[in-house]
């Protein structure tokens, strides 16, 4: 079932959502475009409840170079390292403008509404943590291809023009983008963005990519019969 996130587009207005107490509500946090919230080694100290927009978290890996974990959209809860006052393992960026409703760990966990929401939303990220570990063994292809499945499920808008099949991700992602989300490099992505379109699996470019699920489906198949 797709999410239609209206918070996409950035409201007139920055409200904590309803499961947070009033009383437990920080002042809310605004990004722009490329905006940190928080940067990789610091102390964590506070949960972060996304209001609107989206956030990508980069992490660096043995080689050098930067990986992007997870992307976060409304209602997503960052900065989990605070409940046990750690130190944040990932650097998060705003990719759209965000806003963010900065919650106290320990009274959050008293509460116990927000503790459930909290574990939730827990549970959603190592389930997507764990997709990706599983497709990290399959071809360059089908992790491109399972990206995109994942992101129109999570960030997916029915197309306004008219697309059999077609979801709409306004989501402002680069090819080095999309390369740090598969562990690929920006020249691989170039060239299955190329054939993706070439096979009607995807549409648009950067900002408004329009994606034909059933294509993607087939898209992954082929890629991973291409390596059996």
């Amino acid at each position: 079932m797709l999410n239609t996130f209206r918070t996409i587009t950035t409201p007139d207005t920055c409200e904590s959502p309803d499961i947070v107490p009033t009383a437990l509500a920080l002042p809310t946090r605004t990004l722009e475009p490329a905006g940190v919230l928080y940067e990789a080694g610091r102390e964590a100290s506070s949960l972060y409840v996304v209001n609107y927009g989206v956030l990508k978290a980069v992490v660096p890996t043995s080689l050098g170079r930067d990986r992007i974990a997870d992307l976060y959209g409304p209602g997503d809860i960052l900065g989990l390292a605070a409940l046990d006052g750690g130190s944040h393992p990932e650097t998060v960026v705003a990719v759209h403008d965000a806003c963010l409703t900065p919650i106290d760990p320990q009274q959050a966990m008293n509460d116990r509404k927000l503790r459930d929401y909290i574990m939730r939303s827990m549970a959603r990220q190592i389930r997507r943590s764990r997709e990706m570990i599983d497709e990290a063994e399959m071809p360059v292809g089908a992790r491109v291809t399972r990206a995109f499945l994942r992101l129109a499920k999570r960030f997916g808008q029915p197309a306004d023009d008219g697309q059999v099949g077609g979801i709409k991700l306004p989501l402002a992602l680069t090819h080095e983008d999309l390369a740090d989300l598969t562990g690929s490099s920006r020249v691989t992505i170039t060239r299955i963005l190329g054939e993706l379109r070439s096979g009607g699996a995807l549409s648009g470019t950067r900002g408004v990519y329009v994606a034909n699920l059933q294509g993607l489906e087939r898209a992954t198949d082929e890629y991973v019969m291409q390596v059996l």
